[in-house]
């Protein structure tokens, strides 16, 4: 990731409030209540705090410090990391990985390499469906049909999709459950 990148990460999440609520529909797993988990690409960290607020001891990585010091959870440590650079996942295995809206095709392996045996992994991202009804964001940032359940190779998808849904906006997606 450039400088550039880095500096605007860091003015959009210093512009913004403090992390979001995480999805919905992440209530509906049945995900360790104990154990480690690490949220790639945490941002301000939604994701991170609710894994956090579920028991899991959390490592939040991003590119952002700014991003990462809008989490202060006591069960989340924070990783400034570019995930571009970065040749192994810091302090694997984990219990759950999560990735939201980070498109990073070739994580995959190093992604299922952290797992430990019966661990998660979880990811949701927007897809170059979007393109149909928005402009934005760019087909660089989209993740081309079928894209996101490659991240699994070699593991048992729980649950795999991709469609329109409306929360928090019209945006199609992408999500995979998976297991080790």
């Amino acid at each position: 990731m450039t400088e550039a990148d880095r500096a605007k990460w860091d003015r959009l999440h210093a512009e913004a409030g403090g992390p979001s609520a995480a999805p919905g529909w992440l209530e509906n797993l049945v995900l360790p209540q104990a154990g480690r988990a690490l949220d790639v690409a945490a941002g301000r960290g939604r994701i991170a705090r609710w894994l956090a607020e579920r028991g899991l001891d959390v490592t939040a990585v991003d590119v952002s410090e700014v991003g990462l010091a809008r989490i202060a959870h006591p069960r989340v440590r924070t990783v400034v990391l570019d995930l571009d650079e970065a040749p192994a996942l810091p302090g694997a295995p984990y219990d759950v990985i999560t990735m939201f809206a980070f498109r990073a095709p070739e994580l995959g392996p190093r992604l299922r390499d952290a797992l430990a045996p019966g661990g998660w992994l979880v990811v949701e991202h927007p897809t170059t469906v979007n393109l149909e009804r928005h402009a934005r964001p760019s087909r660089r940032w989209l993740a081309e049909p079928g894209e996101v359940r490659r991240l699994a190779a070699g593991l048992t998808v729980e649950r795999y999709d991709e469609a329109w849904r409306d929360v928090p906006h019209s945006q199609h997606t992408a999500r995979l459950v998976a297991r080790r």
